[in-house]
């Protein structure tokens, strides 16, 4: 065999691997969560009562109740959602050539937030959906906004991926203005009721909710990955893209709609989860490189692996948990900051 065939095939093996310990470390996360929080159970327990719910052999109603209706729920959305948010990261930063690209650099969590603050405070909801439902609804609406006026500017004018970033940050800063003079005027008990939304929970999550989530947010992560051809080309310039028969422009459009649907879809739910979308592809980078083909699946995999470990970890933080984005925030940005330190300027290219 060649040197450098062997060489490739043995580089791309690691990369496969590092891919698959994620993949593992997630598989094993999932089960130990289910022994934390306020109900105590042991591991091997945990395990056995989540089993004999599959197999229909329920002894212990309680424990049955906590480990199967509460945070297995839980534990799975997780797993969903830090795949989801790292593999939107790694789409954004491809998108606009911006190592500090993440899902809601384009506005998409202060839209979302000015929409659970409009049903929690308010009491409105924009579409005739009952309940906490009203509140996935109208952050769902609303973090799509940012994304329809860069697309409808972009169709009279060419936008550059920073006037992009400029635009999504401009809004921003507008909606975040509207959600605190509605705060302002609230009662402290809605204020802390946002705030817990705000920060990121998985405290809402059910069963009933858990098929919305998937359903949605599987298709949207399989037609991303299948362009991660596209997004290779991209790497070279919206130029040099121009030239290998690639529009940049129409590309960078159409992903920046997909990932702004999956990510609004995920975030209505449980709130804006700060630092997975923006570490978790840094890190896959430095294991497996900027081939789209390996990063995407390797970034969600440790997306999934580190935000299921942060929410073990706050379920049994203080005296009632805390908020998985507390954990996420603490834990990612020092991480973020030694991964900038150590790397190499163009690392992420």
């Amino acid at each position: 065999m060649n040197p450098l065939t062997g060489e490739y095939l043995s580089s791309n093996r690691r990369k496969v691997l590092f891919t698959l310990l994620f993949i593992a470390i997630a598989a094993v996360s999932f089960f130990v969560t289910l022994s934390f929080g306020v109900y105590k159970i042991s591991l091997t327990d945990a395990i056995a009562v989540f089993f004999d719910h599959l197999a229909g052999n329920i002894t212990d109603t309680t424990a049955d109740r906590y480990v199967w209706d509460i945070r297995a729920p839980r534990a799975l959305a997780a797993l969903i959602i830090g795949a989801g948010l790292a593999l939107a990261g790694v789409v954004m930063q491809n998108d606009f050539r911006n190592p500090l690209a993440e899902p809601f650099t384009m506005g998409i969590s202060s839209g979302a937030f000015l929409g659970a603050v409009l049903s929690i405070a308010m009491g409105i909801s924009i579409l005739p959906l009952p309940g906490d439902l009203a509140v996935v609804g109208n952050s769902f609406v609303l973090s799509l906004v940012p994304t329809a006026i860069i697309v409808l500017i972009s169709k009279f004018r060419k936008l550059t991926p920073t006037a992009m970033i400029l635009t999504g940050v401009a809004i921003m800063y507008m909606f975040s203005a509207i959600t605190q003079i509605i705060l302002v005027s609230s009662p402290s008990e809605t204020v802390a009721s946002a705030y817990e939304w705000r920060v990121g929970s998985f405290n809402s999550i059910t069963w009933s909710k858990l098929p919305i989530i998937l359903g949605v947010s599987a298709p949207l992560m399989v037609v991303l990955f299948l362009f991660y051809k596209k997004l290779n080309v991209m790497y070279s310039g919206d130029r040099c893209t121009q030239t290998l028969g690639e529009d940049a422009s129409k590309i960078r459009i159409v992903t920046l709609i997909l990932v702004s649907f999956l990510t609004a879809t995920l975030v209505s739910f449980t709130g804006t989860i700060g630092f997975i979308g923006l570490v978790g592809p840094h890190v896959a980078r430095i294991f497996v490189g900027s081939n789209n083909k390996y990063l995407i699946p390797a970034a969600a995999a440790f997306g999934a692996a580190f935000i299921i470990l942060a929410d073990t970890v706050a379920k049994v933080t203080g005296v009632n948990g805390l908020p998985v984005g507390v954990i996420t925030a603490m834990v990612g940005g020092p991480l973020f900051l030694y991964i900038l330190a150590r790397q190499k300027k163009s690392a992420w290219l």
